[in-house]
């Protein structure tokens, strides 16, 4: 089970990496993914947004890129045999993850049928292979390995055990 943690850890450590590269890349260009997004989705009526479209895209952006930062963070611990907790990271990845999926399904309007539906399949399912991810990388990481002790509560020090004696 350790190796499967220390894998997992090391894998999410790369999704980690392409997601602040990709948050980063999309702040840089906002305006351009922005106006690109408006035409691929085929909506004429979405250029009157602009100005809210471009707002979303970089909260939606800063929000890959710290999730992608804290992935890093923690699958390098976890890839090092440190036992850290992916409760927050399984916790956020399921709402960036739908909206993530709705901004994918508008942008690909002008795209036919066929071209549609495997662009929608596609994405749910990467998005489920992720999200699942990070749920297993959550529910391996939170009870300790048979073979190392866990590090619960506060632990005794030299002194702490010096001044119990006293007392």
């Amino acid at each position: 089970m350790d190796r499967i943690r220390k894998a997992l850890g090391a894998l999410f450590t790369a999704l980690g990496a392409y997601y602040c590269g990709l948050g980063i890349v999309t702040l840089a260009q906002l305006p351009a993914v922005t106006r690109q997004w408006i035409e691929r989705s085929g909506d004429p009526d979405f250029k009157y947004d602009y100005g809210l479209f471009m707002m979303l895209s970089a909260f939606g952006a800063t929000s890959i890129a710290a999730l992608g930062w804290r992935t890093v963070v923690k699958g390098l611990a976890t890839a090092r045999g440190r036992q850290v907790s992916w409760l927050g990271p399984a916790v956020a990845a399921l709402p960036l993850h739908l909206f993530w999926f709705l901004y994918r399904k508008i942008g690909a309007g002008v795209l036919d049928d066929q071209g549609r539906i495997i662009a929608q399949r596609n994405a749910a399912i990467q998005f489920g292979i992720v999200c699942a991810g990070y749920l297993l990388l959550w529910l391996i990481n939170r009870r300790p390995s048979p073979n190392r002790p866990a590090n619960i509560g506060l632990q005794p020090t030299a002194a702490g055990g010096i001044l119990s004696r006293r007392g």
